[in-house]
């Protein structure tokens, strides 16, 4: 078969699919679209698990994710449970729904952690940094999109100029910068910080640099979107009947460039949790005691030599490229189903 006869076969297929689906919505079919693409629906059900398994870490593990066992550091990863494991591990609980305390599935590192728990524990700092700085960025990208977009003249110019001076700074040098100013208790604003958000000022700070700096190519996106869009009829009529500029944005133009918008948050979520494992990788992110990929790869760096030490490494750097996978999968996976350019493509 042809790649031509491949390609008309296929759009008759989903012609026919929309024929037998008379005033389904949009959403809908998007979605018939979606649980067709096999990757993309596989990718979805490996990211379900892993936000799960963060969610409800705590009671997925017997230990705590902080506790040190000095008489079992560097072990091999093993099922193994020896007759002594509750006393010598100090586990937090005798047994649990994945496996029992005095096991190790993954081994453990240099103090003798358990790597499994810590790389649950870790998940839930990495996906909340990720996840909530790419919705965050992804809603101010296209607020800003929009309206300058739609505005037009002066605020349209205000608002290019702006995008591009941000794209044009160097952006691992000025990340760099401003976690160190905001995160340096020296500092009279990070001390203030300090005092506002206690140890959950790390957190912050890196969810609001990555939306400091991430924002901007969504807004560039979405204003391209609603320059193409603001002429059309449907605009024009919600004009001629007085809706505000406010109402026709967020009524009328938003809703017809919500497709462009979700696959660009699902690409900015893999960003996210990539920017965020960097950071932490180099000392300026997630800070101990609490837990990330990152900084759980960067304490690895200087054990790799170690008998076992390589498992401290692998761990964490494998749930982070199968994260960020999924999620450019999924994001894959939305564009070929929320946009119709893509349907009928072999």
């Amino acid at each position: 078969m042809t790649d031509t006869t491949r390609t008309r076969s296929k759009q008759v297929e989903v012609e026919n699919e929309l024929q037998t689906h008379p005033g389904e919505s949009q959403w809908r079919y998007a979605w018939r679209s979606f649980r067709r693409h096999r990757l993309a629906m596989a990718a979805g059900v490996v990211l379900v698990i892993l936000i799960l398994g963060a969610i409800f870490a705590p009671w997925l593990t017997p230990y705590d994710y902080a506790r040190q066992n000095r008489s079992n550091m560097f072990g091999s990863p093993s099922l193994r449970v020896a007759a002594d494991a509750q006393t010598i591990d100090k586990c937090a609980r005798p047994q649990v729904l994945w496996w029992r305390c005095g096991a190790h599935p993954f081994g453990t590192d240099d103090l003798g952690r358990d790597i499994l728990t810590r790389v649950l524990h870790g998940g839930r700092v990495s996906l909340l940094v990720g996840f909530s700085a790419a919705f965050i960025s992804t809603l101010l990208g296209s607020l800003i999109g929009a309206i300058a977009g739609y505005w037009g003249r002066a605020v349209d110019a205000f608002a290019s100029r702006l995008i591009e001076i941000m794209l044009s700074i160097p952006q691992l040098p000025l990340l760099l910068i401003l976690v160190g100013l905001l995160a340096n208790p020296g500092v009279r604003f990070g001390a203030m910080l300090t005092g506002v958000l206690g140890d959950s000022k790390n957190i912050v700070i890196i969810i609001v640099v990555i939306i400091l700096l991430s924002w901007m190519s969504t807004a560039r996106l979405v204003r391209g979107q609603i320059i193409a869009l603001r002429e059309r009829d449907f605009v024009e009529a919600a004009r001629a009947i007085g809706a505000s500029r406010m109402r026709i944005v967020f009524r009328h133009l938003l809703p017809n460039v919500a497709s462009v918008i979700i696959v660009q948050a699902t690409l900015m979520t893999g960003e996210a949790i990539l920017i965020e494992s960097g950071l932490s990788f180099l000392g300026l992110g997630i800070q101990p005691p609490a837990v990330s990929w990152g900084n759980m790869l960067s304490r690895a760096q200087g054990f790799l030599y170690y008998p076992n030490g390589v498992y401290t490494a692998l761990f964490p750097g494998l749930f982070i490229l199968l994260t960020v996978l999924c999620v450019n999968f999924v994001g894959d996976g939305l564009r070929d189903a929320l946009d119709p350019r893509y349907h009928g493509r072999a």
